[in-house]
């Protein structure tokens, strides 16, 4: 908390504090022999339990909110669509009971189904988003593409999110006066650290960089990273000579990459995420790369992600690699007007064969129609998240 903050908090008589409680919850259902299933429908459930009183760090006059009662959700999975007009289709459903929306206080949900075969793999199903009345929240995919996704083996693994927001709370209390307040700590520290780094005193060991000095010093060095304490051990040159030449690296990078170890934050990142997100999984700094990895998401465009798209999968980034394969499938015009797609083909032909993959398998599996007699039937692809109010 901001030292501001506490002494406006401090100097109140009284305050209130609002909070608005969600929880999500992530339920498996395997489903083995998919192919066979002859039924109208499959079902299980899903309870959300212990839905609990408000954090102990905010103020609480009558030592927390009230539990809420146990919702239950029912999934249902219709292998053959619900009619014949659209038996070529599997439909996924959630919903609750009526009874248990009478029990529990007011509250939204929203759903995400993901659907995968035993190695993991995830084919992309459609949201139902069409003005027919129905009960709960839909996704559909084509019987054809689901059959081939689960082979051989023919075991279906059905993912659901289920994120459910609760009304808003508002608790008051009177300021107990004899209560000292809490000091900020960490962020005391993580500052003294970081004015360390920045004037460089008491520095026992020294960066080369482009000709340039960057120093620092051993014991955060290897505190913060397995490769430094590896190198800082006495049998090392690096050691002995109190000093690394990073000669395939730039500047900026190095800096940024020590400012991170001292303070655990990377400001200014800018146009060297790429180039960051390397030197961070060579020295064994996995936040950084997460950071790395998020500058990268909130900075796509159709001149570097293939360049982006080859990193991912050089460094095992897995659901990035996902979103810059669908980026790529959005965009695909620009994309492949684009030097970095020309240099893709040639050296990582296997994305290649991967984005043809997602864009057939987007083709196959969205088609634009819905029946007149009001059946279920697949509308043009929407968001993948649709709130559902309960």
């Amino acid at each position: 908390m901001d030292n501001t903050l506490m002494q406006l908090k401090h100097a109140a008589d009284s305050f209130s504090t609002s909070e608005v409680r969600s929880l999500t919850h992530k339920h498996l259902w395997t489903i083995r022999g998919f192919s066979q299933l002859e039924c109208r429908y499959l079902e299980t459930s899903a309870k959300i339990k212990d839905i609990s009183a408000a954090p102990s760090s905010l103020p609480s006059s009558s030592g927390g909110l009230p539990e809420l009662p146990d919702i239950c959700f029912r999934i249902r999975l219709h292998p053959q669509g619900n009619k014949e007009s659209n038996k070529d289709f599997t439909f996924f459903q959630c919903f609750t009971n009526q009874n248990a929306q009478q029990t529990a206080p007011t509250f939204r949900a929203k759903f995400k189904f993901s659907v995968h075969n035993n190695r993991g793999d995830e084919t992309p199903t459609t949201v139902y988003s069409g003005t027919q009345q129905l009960h709960g929240y839909f996704e559909y995919i084509r019987r054809e593409v689901l059959i081939g996704h689960v082979q051989p083996t023919d075991d279906l693994h059905l993912s659901l999110i289920i994120t459910v927001t609760f009304d808003t709370v508002t608790k008051a209390s009177q300021n107990i006066r004899s209560i000292a307040p809490e000091l900020p700590k960490p962020v005391e520290v993580t500052k003294d650290l970081e004015n360390l780094f920045r004037s460089g005193k008491h520095s026992d060991f020294t960066f080369i960089v482009e000709g340039r000095e960057l120093r620092a010093h051993r014991a955060i060095l290897a505190a913060r990273s397995p490769v430094f304490a590896a190198m800082m051990e006495s049998h090392t040159s690096e050691s002995q000579n109190s000093r690394v030449i990073m000669e395939d690296l730039e500047y900026d990078v190095v800096e940024a990459l020590l400012y991170y170890i001292y303070t655990g934050t990377c400001p200014n990142m800018g146009s060297h995420a790429l180039e960051i997100l390397a030197a961070a999984d060579r020295y064994a700094l996995p936040g950084l790369k997460n950071l790395a990895e998020m500058a990268m998401r909130n900075n796509l465009a159709a001149d570097t992600i293939c360049k982006h798209l080859a990193h991912a999968d050089l460094y095992n980034m897995t659901e990035f690699k996902k979103e810059a394969i669908k980026f790529i499938c959005l965009n695909a015009n620009s994309v492949i007007s684009s030097d970095g797609f020309i240099n893709l083909t040639k050296s990582n032909p296997h994305l290649i064969a991967d984005i043809m993959s997602t864009l057939a398998n987007d083709r196959h599996s969205s088609p634009s129609y819905f029946s007149r007699d009001g059946s279920l039937e697949p509308l043009n692809k929407r968001a993948r998240m649709t709130e559902t109010n309960i």
